[in-house]
């Protein structure tokens, strides 16, 4: 006989988390006392790490709990679609998580974008003189770092792009905490790790952590709390190879920056055609929150910075 959701033993807060994460309580094994199903129970599954186990009844108070064990989270599945043929996938989980929150920012925010471009070629020289060190210490260093800590003191000095705007009570909330996310392709679809206190970590710690929590969401090993409590976001298109974005605003937060990719082309310097590694950066921000000019000012600060990373020596 197939267990009812009132039948299955677990308290009021997993059934909550449950039904927050669409996750169907009778599709989760159980490994409290006498099967009772846990909040770790429900996370495990919604996070990709179980598969879902249809129950067929209550399990006995003397049975074994079976261990949990953590799966390799599968490649993206690759679709062919037969010419004159139609494919329907159903729109649900993860992705399904995706498209409502891209939508309800997309309809909530008023969004704006603007861009920039900057000069890099002293961030790829300083980055090239370092990898020797980073290998030493067996760190992944990217650019991303280097432009994080150029975030940082953009975001003190323009305190509300490091905020949020609670709809429910009309208030604008400056935060103190400088919690940075970090948008990451993985194979279960985006998802956004988030750099806690990100302000007092160095760049070898900023590029160990952001390494380290993006082979977690990609393996399927992130956990809720560490996707949480972010107040700014960067989304990196240039990894892959994009040249401009327009990035959708992480609600609540304010803006969302987007890096992208680093080419190199011929640009005017004290009256000299020279080569360089030029950027562009993408801010979008919601404008019911920021306006234009200051978006602005923000992303010449972190120009500023960045064209120049020993000015950060003294930010």
């Amino acid at each position: 006989m197939e267990a009812l959701p009132f039948d299955i033993l677990a308290t009021p807060a997993t059934r909550k988390l449950a039904r927050d994460l669409e996750v169907d309580l009778r599709q989760v094994r159980g490994t409290g006392p006498h099967g009772r199903v846990t909040k770790e129970d429900v996370k495990m599954v919604y996070e990709g790490h179980e598969a879902a186990t249809p129950r067929t009844s209550h399990p006995q108070a003397s049975a074994a709990v079976p261990a949990v064990t953590t799966a390799k989270v599968p490649a993206k599945p690759t679709f062919h679609v037969e010419r004159g043929t139609l494919q329907k996938i159903p729109l649900k989980g993860v992705r399904k998580k995706i498209a409502e929150s891209m939508a309800h920012s997309k309809h909530t925010a008023a969004h704006f974008t603007y861009v920039e471009e900057v000069d890099m070629t002293e961030v790829v020289e300083l980055r090239a003189s370092a990898l020797d060190e980073a290998k030493k210490r067996g760190i992944k260093l990217t650019y991303l770092p280097f432009i994080i800590k150029a975030i940082l003191p953009a975001l003190v000095e323009f305190p509300f792009l490091n905020s949020s705007l609670d709809d429910e009570k009309q208030e604008i909330l400056l935060k103190g905490d400088y919690n940075i996310g970090i948008a990451t392709d993985t194979p279960n679809g985006l998802m956004v790790p988030v750099i806690k206190g990100a302000d007092r970590k160095t760049l070898w710690e900023l590029a160990d952590e952001i390494s380290t929590l993006s082979e977690k969401a990609r393996t399927g090993r992130i956990s809720l709390d560490e996707m949480r409590g972010g107040t700014f976001t960067v989304t990196n298109a240039g990894s892959i190879g994009g040249v401009l974005t327009t990035p959708v605003i992480n609600h609540p937060e304010v803006g969302i920056l987007g890096v992208n990719a680093i080419r190199k082309r011929p640009v005017f310097k004290n009256n000299e055609i020279v080569a360089a590694d030029m950027m562009y950066l993408s801010l979008s921000v919601d404008h019911r929150v920021a306006d234009g000019a200051d978006a602005a000012r923000f992303v010449n600060r972190i120009v500023y910075y960045l064209s120049s990373p020993k000015r950060l020596v003294f930010a």
